[in-house]
This record gives structure tokens, sequence and C-alpha cells, in this order.
């Protein structure tokens, strides 16, 4: 028995706006699944380099407020390890951005404004460590009105040589941060875009099928 032309096509439009409908909801999972794991999980990993760049410059304040080699010492054997997790959260920040959903991997954007970031860190790392050899020679010297003259030498450049590459480090942050918040605003606006599409389709999909399904009787019974 020959099928009638109206279910064959009524079949093939419930097929498409079944298909359509799946695509448009995996499309929007996978840009809200960007948006956390590219872009809201990057931005808590850059605040947690702005936290530790303040931990690096306090203790270096320590080292140099110490009263005794020994303290000196030991607060200075610890700047390795504040120097890595620095690092340690810049790349968790880069790795975020290169496993996001999608394969999207960095923004150009985000390249620009990280390469600037890890500049003006390299600037700010070289003069803590000035500042730290400062303060090595001050606990080797005999000479006590050398010693006061090279710690009063590592405050005032700490101070401002140090505190001003800080300062870089922290702006080029919050650029960075920027760049990231927009992005995400991009993603969740393209997702938003799809769904509404999906939405309008899908809507004029169902009047089109109810439609046909109220056409189909009326023509039969006219033709009996």
């Amino acid at each position: 028995m020959q099928l009638p032309w109206a279910s064959v096509l009524i079949s093939l439009l419930i097929a498409a706006s079944g298909l359509l409908a799946s695509h448009t909801l995996n499309r929007v999972d996978q840009d809200l699944r960007v948006i956390y794991t590219e872009y809201t999980l990057a931005a808590t990993d850059l605040g947690h380099v702005n936290g530790e760049l303040i931990r690096h410059r306090t203790t270096i304040i320590r080292a140099i407020e110490a009263d005794t080699k020994e303290d000196f010492a030991r607060i200075a054997d610890s700047l390795p390890e504040r120097r890595a997790r620095v690092d340690a959260a810049i790349e968790r920040f880069v790795k975020a951005s290169r496993d996001a959903p999608g394969g999207k991997g960095l923004n150009v954007r985000e390249l620009t404004e990280l390469k600037a970031v890890q500049d003006r860190l390299g600037d700010y790392i070289a003069s803590s460590q000035h500042t730290m050899q400062l303060m090595e020679r001050r606990w080797q010297t005999s000479s006590r009105a050398e010693a006061r003259q090279l710690r009063d030498e590592a405050e005032r450049h700490f101070a401002k040589d140090s505190g001003q590459k800080f300062i870089d480090v922290t702006l080029n942050l919050d650029r960075l941060l920027e760049v990231v918040a927009n992005i995400a605003g991009e993603v969740r606006k393209d997702a938003d875009f799809t769904l509404r599409m999906g939405t309008v389709v899908l809507v004029g999909g169902s009047f089109s099928l109810a439609t046909l399904v109220l056409c189909v009787p009326v023509r039969k019974s006219k033709a009996a």
C-alpha cells in the first residue's frame, strides 16, 4: 500500500525538527561549557596569579625587614616556591584555555595580553632579584655603615623600581581579565542567538506540522 504524500512529508518534517532541536541544544551546551571551562576557570586562575604576586612581594618585604641573617636566609629560601606558584597559576590559565571544548585554544587578544603579562612579570621578578642581591650583600658585609646603606638602597629600589613594575603587572592582568570577560560575553551572545534562531525555526515548523495535520483529513473527505 502506497503511503500518502502528506504522511511522508509530515514524517520528514518531524524528523528534521528533531535533528534541528538536537543540533541547537548541543551547540548551546558546548558554548556554555566553553564559557565555564575556558573563561570562568581562567578568570579564577588569573585571580590566583594576582594573589601569588602579592604574597611574593610580601615575602621580599619581610626579607628586607629581617633582623638576623638566619631569618633573612629562611625567608629568601621560600622565594623560589613563591615564584613557582605564580608560574603555575599562569600555566593553569593557559591550559584551561587550550583544553576548552571545541578546541578554540587561546584567542589572539588573549595571546597578546598574556604576552604583555609575562613580559611585565619578568621585569618585576628581575627587579625583585636585584633587591634580594642588595640584601645579600648587606648581610655579607662586616661594616655597619655599609650594611645600613645597602638596606636603605634595597628599600628604595624595591619601593620605586619594583613597586612600579608590580603595578604594571597587575594592570596587565586586569586588561587580560577584561579581554577574557569580553570574549566570554561574545560566546554567550552567540549561544543566545543560536538558541533564539533554533526556537523560531522549531515554532514555525510546529505550526506547519499542525496545519498539515489539520488539512490532510479535510482533503480525504472531499475526495470521498
